[in-house]
Formats: structure tokens, sequence, C-alpha cells
């Protein structure tokens, strides 16, 4: 049962939360009456777009008074031209969104405007005589449209004051109305404070208890509150932690952008961005009609460089050359290192081959001044090959390989020079990729054939050993020669298996030799630079020994100088090597590459071979029979043999014969020989008198 007291506590509470409940919506109803009395966006850009209207409508009317029928200011048609578009443009549209939608609903007449703004325009624009009716006509519509839209102006703006009339009386009541709610409100309160005041007692009884509560839960919260700070350091650590792993990302990002837009070894650009400028360069020069040039550089013995003072000294060596390129070309141009020592470069803006002469002298002379490396003083030089947009083609791809295959061309020049890409080429270029096919079918189908050439002792005339030359017949009877070929097979790395087998076919056909004609004659087998590298060849010389049955003392393996200038210390180990085996070592073309005395002293050499270039001009050339002379003499001091090559008459042979050499070789005894032809040779020619 509740108690009096208690019945006019909530009999009073009642009646005071629904005074102020009324009082809430009473303020409520106000404010939004007052939020109807603000003027709206729309409403602010409906009278907004009227008064522009009307301003527009008025300028083009003065205009038009000031044109027609003669002009009063200089450029007023144009000043009418202008004020009559915008006006016509604000009459298609007047009827669109929301300022379109109160035009209808109060009333007025857009219909009627853009008929008119039609005549107006059939009569100024589309008629070829305007006449003195016409400007009545005109001119009457304008200031009807005026007229118009002054009365449409003032009837809203009537209708906009009695509605602002209406709601500001009913404000006025609202808030009459509130006065009194409040004042009931304020009444009510009284008498609640007179309660409270009374309920102070068991108020502060109820405090003490909350405060014992409180106290309790602050203990609860404290606790709670040191997880909570525990936890957020644990947070902050890892947000630290992230932080720092983003910014390292973000560096990972830079320099991946880095790598990837520029060269990390010469800071040039890379091929992506260079590929990327060199497509608006086109689009350039497409737009002016200007060509553009494709240059492709490499450097001549660097792979020397590289393999005589190390890596890090050729990496050193491309830097300098990035440097010397970068300060030879234009700002407008761009160089880019395309891997190894490879260098393409995209010449802009360029208007006649004599500039391009000009870039490319001034890069050659810049290239072959001496590099420093470590106190080293190093020559390199580059060849370069040229390729023009749009004469040889459109393409990046296109014109970098025509621009490789020109810059081979130079090196086959004799290098330090350029060369212009020609169509003869790009036909040189094709019959290389079919030589490339068939070489590699040619090597996986052993097509190639070994011919021998007699070497005779000269005093004897016996023949002492035979050069194995290979061969690749053809289909037409016709052999490619070795000098096409063979440059072709190093480069495409398949030089080893062919050398492989050619050793292995002359180890072979040596053995059969020594069973027909029970003599011992010596196979002389020649060797590339690409067989020592990556390649252990005394085992593989060894094995084919094995495998033929042939004497290593009957085995001559000829070397070019060019091997031993690298002065590769495991080149040199693998000579010694073959050398312990019991095989005998030469040097072939002896005087035509970098001869030195320091290694004939160095490495394990039997026979010196002179080059058939000394020996064909020696009745013709005093200095070449000096010069032949003089490696006699040479390979007599060292005790090495000597073999002259490409002896083709008997007076060579007898200067060569008086000047102590006795094993020759050449056209004047025989030709090479297929192993057949050879065999039978031996058989008929087995001991050869001494030339009379």
């Amino acid at each position: 049962m509740i108690k009096f007291g208690s019945k006019t506590v909530l009999l009073v509470t009642s009646i005071l939360m629904a005074v102020i409940v009324i009082s809430i919506v009473s303020s409520y109803v106000m404010f939004r009456e007052v939020s109807n009395l603000q003027f709206k966006h729309e409403k602010i850009e409906k009278i907004a777009f009227m008064r522009q209207y009307e301003y527009e409508l008025m300028r083009t009317a003065n205009a038009f008074s000031e044109t027609f029928p003669t002009s009063l200011l200089e450029g007023s048609r144009k000043t009418f031209d202008k004020w009559f578009n915008v006006l016509w443009s604000r009459s298609q549209t007047m009827d669109k969104g929301v300022v379109g939608k109160d035009i209808k609903k109060t009333g007025f007449d857009y219909k009627n405007l853009q008929l008119k703004m039609r005549v107006i325009n059939q009569k100024i624009y589309n008629n070829s005589q305007f006449s003195l009716d016409d400007m009545l006509v005109v001119r009457d519509m304008f200031l009807a449209l005026t007229t118009d839209l002054h009365f449409y102006q003032q009837k809203r703006q009537y209708l906009y004051r009695q509605i602002e009339f209406t709601k500001k009386h009913k404000i006025y009541n609202y808030y009459y109305i509130s006065f009194i709610l409040s004042s009931l409100t304020l009444l009510f309160g009284f008498f609640v404070c007179v309660f409270l005041y009374r309920s102070h007692k068991k108020l502060l009884g109820m405090r003490s208890k909350l405060e014992r509560k409180v106290e309790i839960r602050t203990k609860a919260l404290k606790r709670k509150n040191l997880e909570l700070v525990n936890e957020v350091k644990e947070r902050t650590r890892a947000e630290k932690k992230l932080v720092e792993s983003q910014s390292q990302i973000e560096v990972a990002k830079e320099k991946a952008l880095l790598r990837l837009n520029f060269d990390p070894l010469t800071q040039l650009a890379s091929r992506s961005l260079f590929t990327e400028r060199f497509n608006q360069a086109i689009l350039d020069a497409k737009r002016e009609n200007k060509p553009v040039a494709l240059l492709f550089l490499d450097l001549d013995r660097f792979k020397y460089v590289n393999d005589t003072l190390g890596h890090s000294l050729g990496d050193n060596l491309l830097q300098q050359t990035a440097d010397r390129i970068s300060l030879a070309l234009r700002q407008s141009d761009t160089a880019s290192r395309f891997g190894g020592d490879e260098f393409a470069i995209l010449l802009c803006e360029v208007t006649s081959s004599k500039q391009i002469e000009q870039v490319l002298q001034r890069l050659l002379d810049r290239l072959s001044s001496p590099y420093m490396l470590e106190n080293h003083q190093t020559f390199i030089s580059a060849s370069i090959g040229v390729a023009m947009y749009p004469e040889d083609g459109d393409s990046v791809e296109v014109l970098l390989r025509k621009a490789d295959n020109a810059m081979y061309k130079a090196k086959e020049k004799g290098r330090n020079t350029f060369q212009f890409f020609t169509h003869q080429m790009e036909i040189d270029a094709n019959n290389r990729m079919l030589m490339e096919g068939a070489l590699h079918q040619a090597t996986i189908k052993q097509e190639f054939e070994v011919h021998y050439q007699p070497i005779i002792d000269l005093i004897s005339g016996e023949v002492k050993a035979a050069e194995a030359l290979i061969r690749w017949p053809q289909k037409n009877q016709q052999y490619i020669p070795p000098n096409d070929f063979i440059p072709l097979a190093e480069e495409l790395g398949i030089v080893v298996e062919i050398g492989a087998w050619v050793l292995e076919r002359a180890c072979q056909e040596a053995v059969k030799w020594q069973a027909i004609t029970d003599k011992d004659i010596q196979v002389n087998v020649n060797l590339s630079y690409r067989q020592f590298q990556n390649n252990d060849m005394p085992a593989t010389v060894y094995q084919i020994l094995q495998r033929s049955g042939l004497a290593p003392t009957l085995l001559t393996l000829e070397i070019t100088e060019g091997l031993l200038i690298v002065e590769d210390k495991f080149i040199m180990q693998q000579l010694q090597k073959i050398k312990d085996l019991g095989v005998t070592l030469a040097i072939d073309d002896f005087g035509t590459g970098y001869s030195s005395l320091s290694y004939l002293k160095k490495f394990p050499i039997d026979t010196l071979k002179i080059d058939g270039s000394f020996i064909k001009d020696i009745s013709i050339d005093k200095n070449d029979e000096e010069l032949v002379k003089g490696i006699i003499s040479l390979a007599n001091a060292l005790d090495l043999k000597v073999v002259a090559e490409g002896v083709e008459t008997k007076q060579q042979a007898d200067f060569l014969s008086d000047n102590q050499c006795q094993l020759m070789q050449g056209y004047l005894f025989s030709k090479p020989l297929t192993d057949i032809h050879f065999i039978n040779f031996l058989e008929k020619y087995g001991c050869f008198k001494k030339i009379a």
C-alpha cells in the first residue's frame, strides 16, 4: 500500500514531468516555426536565380537598344551576343531542377519566355535582313518579358510576406504559451526542492552507503586500470614496431622503385625506364615530324679487363664508363645500361646525321681515353651501332635489334668505331639466325667433317704430323668456311661440344694412321679459349686419349696467343696438367696476336707455328723476311720447334729451309684432305724426297 507522502511526491513529480514534456513540445514546435523563417539554401537559390535572370534580361534588352538598328558603341554587337547567349541558356534550363519546380509552382510562364526567345533568335540570327519592323517586334518582346518578370516578382514577394507574417504570429503565441509553462515548471520545481530538502537525511545515509560501494568499486577499477595501462603500453610497443616496419617497407619500396628505374651500379636509366622514355620520344617525334636515334654501345675487350683485374675493378670501369657517357650527352638524351658492358643511348631532337656523328665521335673519344683502376692504367674502346626512327623501325624492340646488328658490324670493321644500320645488315642478321639454328642441329647430329693438312719435315721428306681442320659440309657439296661458323660457335658456347668432338675424331684417325703406316704421325688439334672456361680440359683430354688409345706424345694441342695473354692461373694450371700427360703444346698463328717473350717463358710451350700471312710476303717484303728469321731464331734459342704455315711456293720453302725451319705445311705439299684421302696420301707419299 502506497503511503500518503509517497502519493503526494508521486503526484507532484508526475505534474512536473507533464509540464516539462509540454514545455519541451512547445519549444520544439516553436523551433520548427523559427527554422521555417530561415532562408533555406533552395529559397536563396530561387531568389538569386530570378534576380540574376532579371538582371540578364535587362542587360540583354539594353545591349539590344545599343546595337540595333545602328551600333552606338564599338563592340556593342559582341556584348549583345554574349548577353543573349547567357539569357538563351538560362531560358532553356529554367524549368529544370529545384528552381524549375518552384517556377512552375508559383505560376511563372516560362513557356512563353522560351517561345519569345526562339522568335527573337529567329529574327536576329536566322533572318538575312533585319528590318526596322523586326527591331520593333524584338524590342516589344523584351519589354513584355521585362514586364511579365516584374509582375511575377511582385506577386511572389507579396506571397512570401504573407507567409512570413503568418509564421511570426504563430511564433508569438508559442512564446506566450512557453512562458506560462516555464512559470509553472519553476513553481513545481520549488515544491520539489522543499521535498528534497526534507529527504536530505535519507540522502546522507544513502550517500554513506554509496561511498563505501564506490570505494570498493574504485579499488576494482584501479586494478582494472592498471591492467589497461599495461595493455596500452604493450599495444604502444606493437604500434611502434608496426610503424618501424611500415617505414622499412616504404624505404624498401623507394629502393625497389630506384632499382626499377635506374641501374644500381652505374645509376643510368634501367631498361624499363629507357623503354618508357623511348616510347615518349617516338610520340613527340611523330607529332613534330623529327627523327630519333638509338645507339647501342658495347665495350671492346671488357671481358679481358674483367678477367685479368677482377670483377670489382670491372665494375669500377663500368661506373667510369657510365660517367663518361653521361658527360658526352645532352640533358634531353637518355643513357641506359642493358647489362654487362652493353649500353643503349636515346638521342632526341636530332636535326641531321652530322649531329649524330658528332655525338658518336665525342663518345668514342671520351671512352678511348685511359682509365685508372687502382694504379692500373687501362685502355678500352667501344663499338657503337646506330638505328634511326622512322627509317629503320617504329618500336624500341626493332630499333634495338637493328642497332645491335650495326654494333656487331662496327666490331667487324676493327672496333673503336660506329656503324649506321643498313638493309644489308638485316639480311646478314637473318642469315646469322639461320646459321645459328643450322649450327645447333649440326652439333646435335654431328654433321661436321675433319680434314687433315700434312705437316712435312722438309729435310727427311716425311709426314711428321697433320693439323685437324673442321669442315661443315652442305647439301650442295660445298663447305661453310670455319671462319664463318667457329666464331659463332664460340659466341653460342657450343664450341666446347664441337671442339671435344673434333679432338676425339682426330685421335681416332691418328690411331688408324699408325696402324696403316706403322709410323708415329702426330695429330694437331686447335683448342678454343671457351674450352678452358668452366671446363676441366686435362680430364677431357685424358678421357679421349684413353678411349681412342692414342699415345699422348702423338697429340699436339694448338692454342692462340689470346689464351696466354689472359694470364689466368686456372688456365695455366690446366695447360701444365695437359703437358704432364705427355701432350705437346703449340702456339698457333704466332706473331699475329699480343706476342710477348714473357709467356713463352712462363707457359709450357713446345712449338711455334708461324702464321701464313708472314710467309706469303717473304719474297716481297723485306720486313716479313726479317720477322720470320727473328721468330725462327727465337724458337731455336728457346729450344722450341717451328712450323711454318701457308707455304705455297718453292721459293718460300727454300727460304725457310735456309733459315733452319724444317717443318712446313701448305698448299705446296697438300691442301686439307678428308680422312680417306689423307690415308691415300700417306700410302702414296709416306716418305717425301727433299724438294730439289
